[in-house]
């Protein structure tokens, strides 16, 4: 069951220093992302995790950042022009029921952060991110457990293995499912 999406209006809770200390985007993002990669932040809104991926694929990487909403997009082409890494990163407009990328195999790490939850259907999601994604890409997806209950990130998890996926670690703390999704 698709959540509401979250609008713009409330981009400043989704992008400010106190989340930064909860989640810690460079520490859960290193292991993952490294120079020259080419990497997918799904549902990037204002940009809380593109500039992070943006410093650790350096200058001959590309972060692919798509959002549904505009306005998002412009948040985050700001924020990347302010840290002087726009040229790092492409802004790219999705629709509600596609991620629109028409091209297969060329990203390497993909990055779902409180999003899946969202989307009409997360076995189309999971299903287009796969075919994005290069053999043996990660997509690392992540919920909150105050808007995904346990019997819904299952089903999410059940989703994403009917799209080709498999579980390569499953993590949950106090606030967070988390998961790394790998493609074969």
């Amino acid at each position: 069951m698709a959540h509401s999406v979250c609008p713009a209006e409330r981009a400043w809770m989704l992008d400010n220093p106190f989340r930064s200390l909860l989640i810690r985007p460079s520490r859960l993002l290193k292991p993952h992302v490294r120079p020259k990669m080419t990497v997918l932040d799904v549902g990037c809104g204002p940009g809380f995790f593109t500039g992070v991926m943006a410093r650790f694929v350096g200058p001959e990487g590309t972060v692919i950042a798509a959002d549904l909403q505009p306005e998002m997009l412009d948040r985050t082409k700001e924020k990347m022009i302010r840290k002087g890494l726009i040229d790092r990163v492409i802004l790219h407009k999705t629709a509600s029921e596609t991620l629109h990328l028409n091209e297969s195999g060329f990203v390497d790490f993909a990055i779902g952060f409180h999003m899946v939850h969202e989307v009409p259907s997360p076995l189309a999601l999971f299903a287009e991110v796969f075919d994005c994604l290069k053999p043996s890409g990660i997509f690392l997806v992540s919920e909150p457990k105050g808007h995904v209950k346990m019997e819904e990130f299952i089903q999410e998890m059940i989703e994403a293995q009917a799209a080709g996926f498999c579980i390569a670690r499953e993590q949950h703390s106090l606030l967070e499912h988390q998961v790394l999704l790998k493609k074969p």
